[in-house]
């Protein structure tokens, strides 16, 4: 049997020759036993770290003193609850540089994702990492370069590194050290120096905020906008980067400037974290465009509450649809945070009935009339994705799907929604979208797959739909 963990400092952890009491740990940490998981661990009978479904709190309860040891092995057993739980402690030590820029990318590509725990997680953990010292100082690294270095004084060798340095000098039509070659004759050699550059954890932490706001659902962009501008500072970050009301000024005056239109996708992304004071500052600046006004739907069934926008003569919900069915809706990965941010995903029976009195659900040829009013299938995905220029306010998150074996995959990267159209095959016609991507996909899927679901308004009906506030312009799924 192969060691796992090693003696660390004065920490150690003594391996029991069987594999028993490993899976008593692993039984335990997936029955919530936290008293019986944690007698193992401290006896040192863990022949690994195992972590399932523990909360973070859990996680360091059980785990604290390996976590505190092992640092990178920790993280990289449990992500998800080593940065949660212990991310703000392992960036106050200062050994452990390694291990926070760990979390910190973890929760950088979470936060990214539209999860609002994680950016505000980044926040505290940011803040530990700032205030210890060790992780603000430049880092040295070797690179192999070629520098013109004096000729020997006297003797041959001066002889023969006059005429390398004017062949040197010719090659590379350097006329200036040609003609220094008979006086202060220096030759071309390879060597090695040393290079100082930026905290590599400065650095990520400099672009990621910086970037953040652009590259984030709008749900969550003003979050990373605000985390720019509280350490910008700190960072190093240039004002021009840091989008606020000033940025937004400068930005409507460049347009006047020239002329030309205000693009909507980053009008609306503008809009999702300082309407109405977008609306002030396009008024004083002499434009038209305001932000955009969404009608709202209360589904009478649960009560919450789902924006709706008109495209093209349609009005769409432009959020996923989040009314729990039964055995055939689920949360991705089971977790009822996902249901927040995404929707919840449906079987293709359950999609078909889902949507409330007076409205259905997006049938094929709404997708296509849809798909076309915004350039065509090939273009279409890149003015309706939340990190495209989402020129309607649509606003496609990437929820992924659960498959016919009940497992959740491609959250962040991919979205899928049914149509009502079935194929001949028994199976049914489904749209996605790729985070990367600008086409929209049309797709035949087996029914026993999960998807999201976008609900349309009927014809004429009125349902219960009200007059939004046009400040009301956050994205994100209904709570």
């Amino acid at each position: 049997m192969k060691k796992f963990f090693s003696m660390v400092g004065t920490f150690a952890l003594v391996l029991s020759t069987s594999s028993l009491a490993q899976e008593t740990l692993r039984e335990a940490v997936d029955n919530g036993d936290i008293a019986t998981a944690q007698k193992i661990v401290k006896k040192g009978q863990a022949e690994e770290i195992y972590c399932g479904k523990l909360s973070a709190n859990d996680a360091v309860k059980v785990y604290d003193k390996i976590f505190k040891a092992m640092p990178d092995e920790s993280f990289a057993a449990c992500p998800n609850q080593y940065s949660y739980g212990y991310g703000e402690k392992v960036c106050s030590n200062a050994k452990a540089m390694n291990a926070c820029t760990e979390v910190v990318s973890y929760l950088l590509m979470e936060g990214a994702a539209g999860n609002v725990n994680a950016i505000d997680m980044l926040d505290k953990v940011t803040a530990a990492a700032l205030k210890t010292k060790a992780f603000a100082k430049p880092v040295k690294e070797p690179v192999d370069t070629t520098v013109w270095v004096a000729c020997p004084k006297k003797g041959k060798d001066r002889a023969a590194c006059i005429i390398e340095c004017k062949n040197q000098a010719d090659s590379l039509n350097d006329e200036a050290h040609k003609a220094s070659c008979d006086s202060k004759p220096e030759h071309f050699i390879e060597t090695t120096i040393s290079v100082s550059k930026p905290s590599p954890l400065y650095e990520k932490l400099r672009v990621e905020f910086a970037e953040g706001y652009w590259k984030s659902p709008m749900s969550v962009a003003h979050k990373f906008a605000a985390l720019a501008q509280k350490y910008g500072t700190t960072l190093s970050i240039p004002d021009t980067a840091v989008v606020n009301e000033n940025y937004i000024a400068a930005w409507a005056d460049s347009h006047k400037a020239i002329g030309a239109s205000l693009p909507g996708g980053v009008l609306f992304r503008f809009c999702s974290a300082w309407q109405p004071q977008v609306d002030s500052i396009l008024k004083e600046k002499g434009f038209e465009t305001r932000c955009p006004v969404f009608e709202t739907f209360e589904d009478p069934r649960d009560n919450k509450k789902y924006k709706v926008k008109e495209i093209n003569g349609v009005k769409w919900f432009v959020q996923n649809l989040n009314y729990e069915v039964e055995e055939t809706s689920m949360c991705y990965d089971r977790e009822d945070e996902n249901c927040k941010l995404y929707g919840r995903l449906y079987k293709f029976d359950a999609a078909q009935t889902v949507c409330p009195e007076g409205t259905h659900l997006s049938t094929d040829e709404e997708w296509k009339d849809l798909e076309n009013y915004a350039g065509g299938s090939s273009e279409a995905a890149e003015k309706l994705r939340s990190n495209g220029s989402d020129d309607y306010a649509f606003t496609v998150l990437f929820g992924g799907y659960t498959n016919k074996n009940g497992i959740s995959v491609i959250i962040g990267e991919g979205a899928y929604f049914w149509t009502e159209k079935e194929t001949a095959d028994g199976r049914a016609v489904a749209r996605s979208m790729f985070s990367t991507d600008k086409d929209v996909s049309s797709m035949p899927v087996e029914k026993s797959f999960a998807m999201s679901v976008r609900c349309v308004m009927n014809a004429g009906s009125a349902g219960q739909v009200s007059d939004g506030a046009s400040s009301d312009v956050s994205e994100g799924s209904a709570e």
